[in-house]
């Protein structure tokens, strides 16, 4: 009788993963609360494996976003997904697991060409160049609180394009996390800038930085008329930036 009763319930979860394998990812995304933040166009495949042409926000638009459900962790009812989004600004690509209130973000990799993306955003008082990498190993939060996180976010031949052209260097930021809040320990790792600082954001969304910066070539052209602008320096021709604010 036992044996019985295994084989028709592995029958119905065999039935089930067919029919969800068989989903159309664009009746599941009809069926769902419309936000006016993201919409989502040209959704296509399956809910186990599919692509999205482009997903609009109200400030910026992408292109081609792909993902890979697991069918093993349905099994157990989480969710883990493979995900790449390869715009012509942003390239990034990595793993998500969902387990209740637990979300964990593995291999996060990638870069963005900030030329692209400003390109894509209007009535910019600055424009960004050069290229930002990505390599996030792990962030894990819970509960909506931030539990863990390690990696890496580089600025390669950062410049400012407008109001002025000016080259700026390449800096990195460390990330890390203090109890439930988000660090990112800056600096400069070439170029023209000098850079060493701090950047905090608590999960209620406030924000805290103290950034020191200085001139190592003044020889490139409009950079230090900007940096004199800055503020006032110390005796090492330094200038400290400093703020408190809310981010969301």
């Amino acid at each position: 009788m036992r044996s019985a009763s295994s084989a028709i319930g592995f029958f119905f979860v065999i039935i089930l993963i067919t029919l969800i394998y068989k989903l159309p990812a664009n009746f599941v995304y009809q069926q769902l609360p419309q936000s006016n933040v993201i919409q989502l166009n040209g959704i296509v495949g399956s809910i186990w494996s599919g692509r999205v042409d482009t997903i609009n926000t109200q400030q910026v638009t992408f292109n081609n976003l792909n993902w890979q459900l697991s069918a093993w962790s349905l099994l157990v009812g989480d969710i883990d997904v493979q995900w790449a989004l390869v715009d012509d600004a942003v390239n990034l690509q990595g793993n998500i697991k969902l387990s209740g209130d637990n979300i964990q973000i593995h291999n996060l990799e990638g870069q963005i060409d900030l030329l692209e993306l400003g390109g894509k955003i209007t009535e910019q008082p600055v424009v960004l160049g050069g290229q930002v990498i990505v390599d996030v190993g792990y962030v894990e939060i819970e509960d909506k609180q931030l539990i863990d996180v390690s990696g890496l976010v580089e600025w390669k031949s950062a410049m400012i394009v407008s109001p002025e052209n000016v080259e700026l260097g390449e800096f990195k930021a460390v990330l890390s996390n203090d109890s439930d809040q988000l660090l990112a320990m800056l600096s400069d790792t070439d170029g023209a800038v000098e850079l060493q600082g701090d950047f905090n954001l608590s999960p209620t969304g406030t924000y805290s930085y103290a950034i020191n910066i200085g001139i190592r070539d003044t020889s490139v052209p409009g950079l230090l008329d900007g940096f004199n602008q800055l503020g006032k320096q110390d005796y090492n021709g330094r200038i400290t930036l400093q703020a408190n604010d809310r981010l969301f």
